[in-house]
Protein backbone atom coordinates (compact mmCIF):
# COMPACT_ATOMS: atom_id res chain seq x y z
CA UNK A 1 0.00 0.00 0.00
CA UNK A 2 1.51 3.28 -1.15
CA UNK A 3 0.83 6.61 0.51
CA UNK A 4 -0.62 9.20 -1.85
CA UNK A 5 -0.09 12.95 -1.80
CA UNK A 6 -3.06 15.18 -1.02
CA UNK A 7 -3.89 18.83 -1.60
CA UNK A 8 -3.51 21.64 0.92
CA UNK A 9 -7.29 21.65 1.42
CA UNK A 10 -7.47 17.94 2.26
CA UNK A 11 -6.87 18.23 6.05
CA UNK A 12 -9.66 20.78 6.32
CA UNK A 13 -11.94 18.38 4.45
CA UNK A 14 -10.99 15.59 6.88
CA UNK A 15 -11.76 17.88 9.79
CA UNK A 16 -15.21 18.76 8.47
CA UNK A 17 -15.98 15.07 7.95
CA UNK A 18 -14.72 14.34 11.48
CA UNK A 19 -17.13 16.93 12.87
CA UNK A 20 -19.92 15.03 11.11
CA UNK A 21 -18.85 11.67 12.55
CA UNK A 22 -21.55 9.81 14.39
CA UNK A 23 -24.43 11.28 12.43
CA UNK A 24 -25.49 7.82 11.25
CA UNK A 25 -25.00 5.88 14.49
CA UNK A 26 -24.36 8.38 17.31
CA UNK A 27 -25.20 5.98 20.15
CA UNK A 28 -22.69 3.37 19.01
CA UNK A 29 -19.93 5.85 18.18
CA UNK A 30 -20.14 8.15 21.20
CA UNK A 31 -20.85 5.23 23.51
CA UNK A 32 -17.76 3.42 22.25
CA UNK A 33 -15.55 6.46 22.61
CA UNK A 34 -16.96 7.09 26.09
CA UNK A 35 -15.77 3.58 26.99
CA UNK A 36 -12.38 4.40 25.44
CA UNK A 37 -12.17 7.56 27.54
CA UNK A 38 -13.20 5.68 30.70
CA UNK A 39 -10.63 2.90 30.22
CA UNK A 40 -7.99 5.50 29.39
CA UNK A 41 -8.55 7.11 32.78
CA UNK A 42 -7.76 3.90 34.67
CA UNK A 43 -3.93 4.30 34.51
CA UNK A 44 -4.24 7.92 35.66
CA UNK A 45 -6.40 6.89 38.61
CA UNK A 46 -3.89 4.18 39.54
CA UNK A 47 -1.05 6.70 39.31
CA UNK A 48 -2.85 9.10 41.66
CA UNK A 49 -3.52 6.20 44.02
CA UNK A 50 0.20 5.30 44.00
CA UNK A 51 1.11 8.89 44.86
CA UNK A 52 -1.31 8.79 47.79
CA UNK A 53 -0.11 5.39 49.02
CA UNK A 54 3.66 5.98 48.68
CA UNK A 55 4.18 9.72 49.25
CA UNK A 56 7.62 9.29 50.87
CA UNK A 57 8.97 6.34 48.88
CA UNK A 58 10.50 7.38 45.52
CA UNK A 59 11.52 3.79 44.78
CA UNK A 60 8.00 2.46 45.25
CA UNK A 61 6.63 5.32 43.15
CA UNK A 62 9.00 4.49 40.29
CA UNK A 63 7.91 0.83 40.40
CA UNK A 64 4.26 1.92 40.43
CA UNK A 65 4.80 4.32 37.52
CA UNK A 66 6.50 1.55 35.54
CA UNK A 67 3.59 -0.80 36.21
CA UNK A 68 1.11 1.89 35.13
CA UNK A 69 3.01 2.46 31.87
CA UNK A 70 3.06 -1.28 31.21
CA UNK A 71 -0.67 -1.50 31.92
CA UNK A 72 -1.33 1.39 29.51
CA UNK A 73 0.62 -0.37 26.76
CA UNK A 74 -1.55 -3.46 27.19
CA UNK A 75 -4.91 -1.74 27.74
CA UNK A 76 -5.01 1.13 25.28
CA UNK A 77 -3.55 0.07 21.88
CA UNK A 78 -6.15 -2.66 21.16
CA UNK A 79 -8.94 -0.26 22.15
CA UNK A 80 -7.51 2.55 20.01
CA UNK A 81 -7.31 0.24 17.01
CA UNK A 82 -10.84 -1.01 17.64
CA UNK A 83 -11.99 2.63 17.84
CA UNK A 84 -10.86 3.15 14.22
CA UNK A 85 -12.81 0.05 13.20
CA UNK A 86 -15.88 1.18 15.12
CA UNK A 87 -15.65 4.55 13.40
CA UNK A 88 -15.38 2.82 10.03
CA UNK A 89 -18.48 0.72 10.73
CA UNK A 90 -20.45 3.80 11.77
CA UNK A 91 -19.31 5.84 8.78
CA UNK A 92 -20.09 3.09 6.26
CA UNK A 93 -23.46 2.14 7.71
CA UNK A 94 -22.45 -1.27 9.02
CA UNK A 95 -24.12 -2.61 12.21
CA UNK A 96 -22.22 -1.26 15.21
CA UNK A 97 -22.50 -1.16 19.00
CA UNK A 98 -20.51 0.70 21.65
CA UNK A 99 -19.21 -2.58 23.06
CA UNK A 100 -17.59 -3.36 19.69
CA UNK A 101 -14.71 -1.40 21.13
CA UNK A 102 -13.76 -4.47 23.16
CA UNK A 103 -13.41 -6.54 19.99
CA UNK A 104 -9.85 -5.27 20.10
CA UNK A 105 -9.26 -7.66 22.99
CA UNK A 106 -11.20 -10.58 21.53
CA UNK A 107 -9.04 -10.77 18.38
CA UNK A 108 -5.66 -11.85 19.76
CA UNK A 109 -3.71 -11.24 16.53
CA UNK A 110 -5.20 -7.77 16.25
CA UNK A 111 -4.43 -6.97 19.90
CA UNK A 112 -0.82 -8.15 19.59
CA UNK A 113 -0.37 -6.15 16.37
CA UNK A 114 -1.66 -2.97 18.02
CA UNK A 115 0.49 -3.46 21.15
CA UNK A 116 3.61 -4.09 19.04
CA UNK A 117 2.84 -0.99 16.97
CA UNK A 118 2.55 1.05 20.17
CA UNK A 119 5.84 -0.35 21.47
CA UNK A 120 7.65 0.46 18.23
CA UNK A 121 6.23 3.97 18.25
CA UNK A 122 7.33 4.43 21.87
CA UNK A 123 10.86 3.36 20.91
CA UNK A 124 10.78 5.86 18.03
CA UNK A 125 9.65 8.61 20.41
CA UNK A 126 12.42 7.78 22.88
CA UNK A 127 15.02 7.73 20.09
CA UNK A 128 13.90 11.15 18.83
CA UNK A 129 13.87 12.61 22.34
CA UNK A 130 17.35 11.19 22.97
CA UNK A 131 18.59 12.71 19.71
CA UNK A 132 17.04 16.08 20.51
CA UNK A 133 18.54 16.05 24.00
CA UNK A 134 22.05 15.38 22.64
CA UNK A 135 21.92 18.59 20.59
CA UNK A 136 19.93 20.78 22.98
CA UNK A 137 21.63 24.09 23.83
CA UNK A 138 22.10 24.75 27.52
CA UNK A 139 22.62 21.19 28.72
CA UNK A 140 23.87 22.61 32.02
CA UNK A 141 20.44 24.14 32.65
CA UNK A 142 18.56 20.88 32.06
CA UNK A 143 21.09 18.72 33.89
CA UNK A 144 20.76 20.97 36.92
CA UNK A 145 16.96 21.02 36.55
CA UNK A 146 16.74 17.22 36.43
CA UNK A 147 19.08 16.90 39.42
CA UNK A 148 17.00 19.30 41.49
CA UNK A 149 13.73 17.65 40.38
CA UNK A 150 15.07 14.23 41.40
CA UNK A 151 16.02 15.58 44.82
CA UNK A 152 12.61 17.19 45.36
CA UNK A 153 10.09 15.17 47.42
CA UNK A 154 6.98 13.97 45.50
CA UNK A 155 4.42 16.74 45.24
CA UNK A 156 6.99 19.49 45.89
CA UNK A 157 8.47 22.12 43.57
CA UNK A 158 12.22 22.18 42.76
CA UNK A 159 14.21 25.22 43.88
CA UNK A 160 14.90 27.30 40.75
CA UNK A 161 17.20 29.90 42.33
CA UNK A 162 20.71 30.17 40.88
CA UNK A 163 19.92 28.15 37.75
CA UNK A 164 22.30 28.48 34.75
CA UNK A 165 20.87 30.72 31.98
CA UNK A 166 19.49 29.35 28.72
CA UNK A 167 21.37 30.40 25.54
CA UNK A 168 19.50 32.34 22.79
CA UNK A 169 19.84 29.37 20.41
CA UNK A 170 17.44 27.43 22.59
CA UNK A 171 14.49 29.05 20.78
CA UNK A 172 15.66 27.64 17.43
CA UNK A 173 16.07 24.22 19.03
CA UNK A 174 12.57 24.49 20.47
CA UNK A 175 11.12 25.24 17.03
CA UNK A 176 12.96 22.27 15.52
CA UNK A 177 11.81 20.01 18.36
CA UNK A 178 8.21 21.18 17.85
CA UNK A 179 8.47 20.29 14.14
CA UNK A 180 9.71 16.80 15.04
CA UNK A 181 6.83 16.37 17.48
CA UNK A 182 4.30 17.43 14.85
CA UNK A 183 5.70 14.81 12.47
CA UNK A 184 5.71 12.12 15.16
CA UNK A 185 2.22 12.97 16.37
CA UNK A 186 0.71 12.65 12.89
CA UNK A 187 2.78 9.55 12.11
CA UNK A 188 1.61 7.99 15.40
CA UNK A 189 -2.09 8.29 14.60
CA UNK A 190 -1.70 7.30 10.94
CA UNK A 191 0.37 4.28 11.97
CA UNK A 192 -2.37 3.19 14.38
CA UNK A 193 -4.99 3.61 11.65
CA UNK A 194 -2.77 1.66 9.23
CA UNK A 195 -2.31 -1.21 11.70
CA UNK A 196 -6.02 -1.33 12.55
CA UNK A 197 -7.56 -0.80 9.12
CA UNK A 198 -5.03 -2.35 6.73
CA UNK A 199 -3.86 -5.23 8.92
CA UNK A 200 -0.26 -4.08 8.64
CA UNK A 201 2.33 -5.40 11.08
CA UNK A 202 4.11 -3.05 13.47
CA UNK A 203 7.02 -2.24 11.14
CA UNK A 204 4.79 -1.78 8.10
CA UNK A 205 2.29 0.32 10.03
CA UNK A 206 4.91 2.65 11.51
CA UNK A 207 6.72 2.92 8.17
CA UNK A 208 3.45 3.65 6.39
CA UNK A 209 2.40 6.25 8.95
CA UNK A 210 5.76 7.99 8.71
CA UNK A 211 5.76 7.88 4.89
CA UNK A 212 2.22 9.28 4.76
CA UNK A 213 3.16 12.10 7.13
CA UNK A 214 6.35 13.08 5.32
CA UNK A 215 4.68 12.91 1.93
CA UNK A 216 1.89 15.21 3.11
CA UNK A 217 3.87 17.29 5.59
CA UNK A 218 3.01 20.67 4.08
CA UNK A 219 -0.81 20.20 4.19
CA UNK A 220 -0.60 18.75 7.71
CA UNK A 221 1.60 21.56 9.02
CA UNK A 222 -0.65 24.17 7.38
CA UNK A 223 -3.69 22.68 9.04
CA UNK A 224 -1.83 22.35 12.34
CA UNK A 225 -0.94 26.06 12.38
CA UNK A 226 -4.53 27.10 11.68
CA UNK A 227 -5.86 24.60 14.24
CA UNK A 228 -3.43 25.87 16.87
CA UNK A 229 -4.53 29.48 16.42
CA UNK A 230 -8.26 28.72 16.31
CA UNK A 231 -7.95 26.10 19.06
CA UNK A 232 -6.14 28.55 21.34
CA UNK A 233 -8.97 31.06 20.96
CA UNK A 234 -11.66 28.42 21.55
CA UNK A 235 -9.88 27.01 24.60
CA UNK A 236 -9.43 30.51 25.99
CA UNK A 237 -13.14 31.27 25.53
CA UNK A 238 -14.12 27.93 27.06
CA UNK A 239 -11.79 28.47 30.02
CA UNK A 240 -13.19 31.95 30.65
CA UNK A 241 -16.81 30.78 30.43
CA UNK A 242 -16.14 27.67 32.55
CA UNK A 243 -14.25 29.74 35.11
CA UNK A 244 -17.08 32.28 35.29
CA UNK A 245 -19.73 29.57 35.65
CA UNK A 246 -17.64 27.72 38.26
CA UNK A 247 -17.12 30.95 40.20
CA UNK A 248 -20.82 31.78 40.23
CA UNK A 249 -21.85 28.26 41.19
CA UNK A 250 -19.08 28.14 43.78
CA UNK A 251 -20.75 31.02 45.57
CA UNK A 252 -23.75 28.73 46.03
CA UNK A 253 -21.88 25.48 46.66
CA UNK A 254 -18.42 24.16 45.63
CA UNK A 255 -20.00 20.72 45.17
CA UNK A 256 -22.54 22.17 42.74
CA UNK A 257 -19.73 23.82 40.77
CA UNK A 258 -17.86 20.52 40.48
CA UNK A 259 -21.08 18.69 39.55
CA UNK A 260 -21.52 21.02 36.56
CA UNK A 261 -17.91 21.61 35.42
CA UNK A 262 -16.65 18.01 35.57
CA UNK A 263 -19.37 16.60 33.25
CA UNK A 264 -18.80 19.51 30.84
CA UNK A 265 -15.08 18.74 30.81
CA UNK A 266 -15.72 15.04 30.17
CA UNK A 267 -18.13 15.84 27.32
CA UNK A 268 -15.52 18.15 25.80
CA UNK A 269 -12.89 15.40 26.04
CA UNK A 270 -15.29 12.93 24.41
CA UNK A 271 -15.92 15.28 21.49
CA UNK A 272 -12.16 15.87 21.09
CA UNK A 273 -11.55 12.10 21.03
CA UNK A 274 -14.20 11.52 18.36
CA UNK A 275 -13.02 14.40 16.18
CA UNK A 276 -9.35 13.45 16.51
CA UNK A 277 -9.93 9.82 15.55
CA UNK A 278 -12.34 10.92 12.82
CA UNK A 279 -9.74 13.27 11.38
CA UNK A 280 -7.07 10.58 11.11
CA UNK A 281 -9.57 7.97 9.92
CA UNK A 282 -10.53 10.14 6.97
CA UNK A 283 -6.87 11.10 6.46
CA UNK A 284 -5.94 7.43 6.26
CA UNK A 285 -8.79 6.69 3.86
CA UNK A 286 -7.75 9.42 1.44
CA UNK A 287 -4.01 8.76 1.69
CA UNK A 288 -4.18 4.94 1.49
CA UNK A 289 -7.77 4.14 0.59
CA UNK A 290 -7.88 0.45 1.48
CA UNK A 291 -8.84 -1.73 4.44
CA UNK A 292 -7.76 -5.25 5.31
CA UNK A 293 -10.74 -6.91 3.58
CA UNK A 294 -10.74 -4.79 0.43
CA UNK A 295 -10.84 -1.25 -0.96
CA UNK A 296 -12.64 1.29 1.19
CA UNK A 297 -14.84 2.36 -1.71
CA UNK A 298 -16.23 -1.16 -1.93
CA UNK A 299 -17.44 -0.92 1.67
CA UNK A 300 -19.39 2.29 1.30
CA UNK A 301 -23.00 2.02 2.31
Amino acid sequence: MTARSVSMAAPFRWFMRALDAGRRQPRALFGGFALLLAVGMVPSVLQLAAQALFPASPGALMVAYGAVIGLSLVLMPPLSGAAFRLLHDCETGRPAAATDLFNGYRDRDFAVRMVMTALLLMVAYLAVFALLFTVVPGKEFFSELFARAAATPPGGQPDMTGMPPLPPSFLLWLLAASAFLVVLGNAYMLAFAHAAMAGQGAVGAVGGGLAATLRNLLPLVGFFIVAMVVGFVLVLVFALVAGLVAGLLGLVSPVLAMAVIVPLYLVLMLVIYVVMFGFYYHAWREIFGEVADGPVDALEA
